[in-house]
């Protein structure tokens, strides 16, 4: 039996206009935001815990590229709370601008053989990612929504 609500029939939904309405009326962006937040944040806390459990080859890596172990730390920290903040949804865009400089580095200052992205795709991607999510901000189902919702109450 079909759904009295899924009606595709071009004519009786307005036609094309009413065909794209029909198409994204379950259309829900917090939902997708917080989809994509919940997995950059358990990358990045994965990423910034395997720099820090690991600190001497990281240091040695890091000592490669002709910058000193500072770097490691910030680096490391940076990942690490970077992705607890973005997990949650709080600072989301202070947190995006350092974590896309994070990546922009990576693409631009890290050697690579070349190819596409300058050799480093992930990384491309992922600076891309942290661009898109700062725009469109955290999302209702994060802390900051239910901080600034509570504090308007």
């Amino acid at each position: 039996m079909q759904d009295p609500n899924e009606n595709w029939n071009l004519k009786e939904i307005g036609g094309w206009k009413g065909f794209i309405k029909q198409l994204y009326r379950h259309h829900k962006p917090s939902g997708g935001v917080l989809i994509l937040r919940i997995a950059l944040g358990v990358l990045f806390i994965t990423e910034g815990w395997t720099k820090l459990s690991g600190i001497a080859g990281t240091e040695h890596f890091f000592a490669m590229l002709g910058l000193s172990s500072g770097w490691v730390y910030l680096v490391a920290y940076t990942e690490l709370i970077g992705g607890i903040l973005i997990l949650v949804g709080l600072l989301i865009k202070p947190v995006c601008v350092a974590l896309a400089i994070d990546m922009a580095v990576v693409v631009w200052g890290v050697p690579a053989k070349g190819g596409l992205y300058w050799g480093h795709p992930y990384e491309f991607f992922l600076l891309c990612v942290f661009l898109a999510l700062y725009i469109m901000g955290p999302g209702k189902y994060s802390v900051a929504h239910w901080w600034l919702k509570r504090k308007k109450s």
